[in-house]
């Protein structure tokens, strides 16, 4: 994005929805007029925020990574930072040997914490630490209204969900059962397949089977929402942080994925409002399904079918875009190397017929091998190159007298930690699927080595719903189905790199062919 983008990119939506609502030529000459002081604006404010973007007072003498000891100027640095993040992370790390030291984010610098901290910070209260104001900065919460009451549902994930896996996961199975049949081809010819949409097809379905029954993993209008929901939001939110603070009350009805997000909010209140009303009506109106816990778990102005749906639609967004990733990663990383394959179905079919073919919860945990591989595979590709993301709201004193001042925003360099040999031995570099095989460290285990579902108390209270799933995709799909590039010669498909985020390539088609079970 060059200086010019912000200007320019607001005159050119003025314009556009000028000519889109029919003005009359007076009408528009009037738009535009107010639109070129607020042109202006952005520009110099845009000079400032990247010129000088962090908001707090900085540590003194901490390295800010990608500035190559100087060479490179911190405003540089940002511009690089914007599709090199992971390269960045790792160079500030080794650099400073795991200490502090800033990335240079386009929002403002971020101070990364070492490890040593993280006890005294995971204790820390939110009104200090605050995991909220953060989130709420990362996707402009307070416009796409993601973070915002987000209150309810990761408790209720945490108590009930997570202690009746083993009550829902025969539901997700139907589902993901019924969603390959509808999805994939039935015939045995080799097939090119788009396979992030189609993993993200089954997240989805599965999630809302888990979420609501049937009567949500079947309406093909809410699994639509649930998807485009979590893209737009993600759209809207890097839109509406081209523009200044001041200016975004009034951005947010310019930008084109803002009316998606609030149409987005309307399918919800229309599909989930009615269900809860139907349900609230019957006499026995006892569901085996997350939105009956959330019902249960309500108070006061959240026992409402229309927060139900505002909910609904936030536990997508958590859902999917966290899970949906995963095993498009795993599926590339097993067509760049074929020779995982037999042993892993050898051991899902050593637990399937334990099991009477069933995927349990308990046979789920048995696939010590695949859930080896996840992890490597998600230490390699993480949806996020920082976890531990917080808002500091007072200067932060800690153990040993560093003072952090108020307005730092912090977080933990995760990517970069994921490749230290302190943490997985000399050859960190290398791919090893079954590197995890034996240890104590499962998929869904946090702690210092291993931050990919945060860390402390608002660390991904769903990864053990998303862990089950996942396996429980990722062995169907390898029991009934060969797959591989499209080349014989193709590399593993490169990442996309944006900030903070870390996307596989959704273009990627593989061939795919079903084949009968022996």
């Amino acid at each position: 994005m060059t200086v010019l983008d912000l200007p320019l990119t607001f005159l050119t939506l003025v314009r556009t929805r000028a000519h889109a609502a029919a003005f009359p030529v007076s009408a528009q000459l009037v738009v535009v007029t107010l639109a070129l002081p607020i042109s202006v604006f952005s520009l110099w404010y845009y000079y400032l925020r990247t010129s000088n973007a962090s908001k707090a007072p900085a540590l003194p003498n901490v390295y800010v990574a990608g500035t190559d000891g100087g060479k490179r100027s911190v405003a540089e640095a940002r511009k690089h930072f914007v599709h090199h993040c992971g390269e960045i992370m790792r160079e500030g790390y080794e650099k400073t040997q795991g200490g502090f030291f800033y990335i240079p984010t386009p929002a403002g610098d971020r101070l990364m914490i070492p490890t040593k901290y993280m006890e005294e910070l995971k204790n820390a209260p939110d009104e200090l630490v605050d995991f909220t104001g953060s989130f709420l900065e990362m996707f402009s919460g307070k416009y796409t209204t993601i973070g915002v009451k987000w209150h309810l549902h990761p408790n209720v994930v945490k108590k009930d969900l997570n202690a009746n896996l083993a009550l829902i996961l025969p539901d997700v199975e139907d589902e993901v059962y019924h969603a390959f049949q509808t999805l994939l081809p039935k015939h045995d010819d080799w097939t090119p397949v788009r396979i992030a949409d189609l993993f993200t097809d089954i997240i989805s379905r599965a999630s809302n089977r888990m979420l609501g029954g049937k009567e949500l993993s079947r309406n093909r209008e809410w699994t639509a929402t649930s998807i485009d929901f979590t893209t737009d939001t993600w759209l809207a939110s890097q839109r509406l942080k081209r523009f200044p603070a001041l200016l975004r009350p009034l951005a947010q009805y310019w930008i084109p994925e803002m009316d998606q997000v609030r149409r987005h909010q309307a399918v919800a209140r229309r599909v989930i409002k009615p269900l809860m009303e139907r349900r609230l009506a019957e006499e026995d109106n006892r569901h085996s399904d997350l939105l009956q816990m959330l019902w249960e778990g309500a108070r006061g102005s959240d026992k409402t079918p229309d927060f139900m749906a505002y909910t609904s639609l936030a536990i997508s967004f958590a859902a999917i875009r966290t899970s949906s990733s995963v095993p498009t990663h795993l599926i590339y990383d097993l067509c760049a190397r074929p020779e995982y394959v037999e042993p892993l179905l050898e051991e899902i079919d050593k637990m399937l017929k334990e099991e009477g073919g069933r995927f349990t919860k308990a046979g789920l945990s048995r696939l010590v091998k695949l859930d080896s591989f996840m992890k490597e595979s998600q230490r390699f590709n993480p949806l996020s190159f920082l976890t531990f993301g917080r808002l500091l709201h007072k200067d932060l004193r800690l153990h040993d007298g560093v003072v952090i001042p108020a307005g730092t925003m912090i977080g933990l360099p995760a990517y970069a930690i994921a490749h230290d040999p302190q943490f997985y031995g000399p050859s960190p570099e290398t791919f090893d699927g079954f590197r995890h095989v034996g240890g104590s460290a499962q998929f869904v285990t946090t702690n210092a080595a291993n931050l990919a579902w945060g860390y402390g108390k608002h660390a991904c209270s769903g990864r053990f719903f998303a862990a089950g799933e996942i396996k429980m995709i990722v062995a169907y799909f390898l029991l009934h189905y060969d797959f591989k590039f499209a080349k014989e010669d193709m590399p593993r498909p490169a990442n996309i790199a944006f900030e903070l985020q870390n996307m596989a390539d959704p273009t990627v088609e593989i061939l795919v062919r079903r084949r009968e079970r022996q």
